[in-house]
């Protein structure tokens, strides 16, 4: 027994007659005749009783009906599940993503998925960067998000990764509320006195850190002392807390609101790169293909 046979027995029983439900099938009636014979022979039973008023249903024709109604939209369920999975509108999609993007710009791409994607359940972790190009080399990952001050150096450095810029956030200086008289732009010069506040350095992984040091020697000073923190979301409360200064993109600065007050550098600062990271050897599955084509609008390309 097969779908169609059903189907065409199903449409037989709907309107008590073989004639007439032919008509509706838009076939003509013998072959309608033919297939209800070979489902009768298939089952051994008859499934159908004749009258003068068209067919009705044996005991074993109403069993096969009720749990053939049943059957049908369970195979156009399953049908079109398997449909939206092969589209990339269900599924499973896995997002690690460190919490500088994630943070301020991660919402936006994940909002505007869920509007084409809204059965795909989203997993996101905010693990640190060298882990993110791990997780996302060996699978256990979809698609990743690092923050890095050289993507070509990383892109190189790393061949088993696709990466893309996805888009550039400058840094702003970051520093305790009593500095909110100071001039704008602010002279990094003038607070050489002050302790500053980074992100550990990931060894191979070039970052803010890089960053700041490259800067110190432009102006040709350092700071006092420099505290290390796990990620730029922990140095908000030490910065509030007059504890020192930082550097970070003004989309994490604003987490912070009015217990820190936010500068632009009178000094050139590079910036940190969002880049998007894949496994080069992994096909995208459909889910994380149409997530790339979400983000793709902002892509500088592939590095």
């Amino acid at each position: 027994m097969n779908l169609r046979q059903l189907e065409y027995f199903l449409a037989v029983v709907a309107e008590g007659s073989v004639s007439r439900a032919a008509a509706t099938l838009h076939m003509t009636q013998p072959p309608l005749s033919q297939s209800v014979l070979q489902l009768e022979k298939q089952l051994g039973v008859q499934l159908l009783s004749k009258h003068h008023q068209g067919v009705s249903t044996t005991p074993a024709g109403e069993l096969l009906a009720t749990q053939g109604r049943q059957l049908l939209r369970w195979s156009e369920r399953l049908e079109e599940q398997v449909r939206a999975l092969g589209q990339g509108l269900a599924g499973r999609l896995h997002i690690a993503s460190v919490p500088t993007f994630a943070w301020g710009h991660l919402p936006p791409l994940l909002k505007a998925y869920a509007a084409q994607a809204p059965d795909v359940a989203v997993e996101l972790s905010d693990p640190e960067p060298a882990e993110v190009l791990r997780q996302v080399a060996a699978g256990g990952a979809d698609v990743g998000f690092v923050a890095t001050s050289d993507p070509e150096g990383l892109a190189a450095a790393h061949g088993e990764l696709v990466m893309a810029v996805v888009l550039a956030m400058p840094l702003v200086a970051v520093v305790p509320p009593r500095f909110a008289d100071l001039p704008e732009p602010l002279d990094l010069a003038e607070l050489a006195g002050e302790p500053w506040i980074l992100p550990s350095a990931s060894p191979g992984f070039p970052g803010l850190p890089e960053i700041a040091e490259r800067l110190w020697q432009e102006m040709g000073t350092r700071p006092s002392s420099v505290r290390t923190v796990s990620t730029l979301q922990t140095a908000v409360p030490l910065i509030s807390a007059d504890m020192g200064i930082s550097l970070m993109p003004h989309s994490v600065a604003d987490i912070a609101g009015s217990r820190v007050r936010i500068h632009t550098p009178l000094q050139p600062v590079q910036p940190l790169y969002a880049t998007l990271v894949r496994a080069r050897h992994i096909q995208p599955p459909p889910v994380l293909a149409r997530f790339l084509e979400v983000v793709q609008h902002p892509y500088t390309g592939e590095l």
